[in-house]
């Protein structure tokens, strides 16, 4: 049973996308000493986790078109914070470079500080609540982008 919102309530996509750009704002500027924006500092770390990482696999977890995938990648890769090499098939494999590791390192602090300002802004339950709205939304698009390709 669908429940539409009322008539004249805030629209999800506005609301999300004027989080999104607050938060960007504001991990750039917590990241911006470093020489690092948010975006490379988020593949990074998902890189870093997973010790080498097929490009196209990278993309999906981090829901990132391809283009912008590939943009980030290359300034990284330019930084030599990650290196590129031939996968499996015709598969690109992004990996950290000790460069990269370091950099990770010195930014993390900045990073932590800023997740538990945010923390402490919203409270435990209200980051609960941040990061299950936020799984339950990129579930909804993955379900809709399946049921398209059907």
């Amino acid at each position: 049973m669908h429940h539409n919102p009322p008539s004249g309530s805030p629209c999800a996509c506005t609301s999300l996308r004027k989080a999104t750009r607050t938060l960007d704002r504001l991990y750039d500027a917590a990241l911006a000493p470093h020489g690092i924006t948010t975006t490379q500092f988020a593949l990074m770390r998902n890189i870093e986790r997973a010790g080498a990482i097929v490009l196209n696999q990278l993309a999906t977890s981090l829901v990132m078109d391809r283009t912008s995938l590939y943009r980030t990648i290359r300034a990284i890769e330019e930084a030599g914070w990650v290196s590129i090499a031939d996968g499996p098939g015709k598969a690109r494999l992004a990996q950290i470079t000790d460069a990269g590791r370091a950099m990770l390192r010195r930014a993390e602090p900045d990073w932590e500080d800023l997740q538990a300002q945010i923390h402490d802004r919203l409270g435990g339950d209200g980051w609960a609540r941040l990061m299950e709205m936020s799984g339950a939304i990129i579930a909804l698009g993955q379900t809709a982008g399946r049921e398209a390709r059907a």
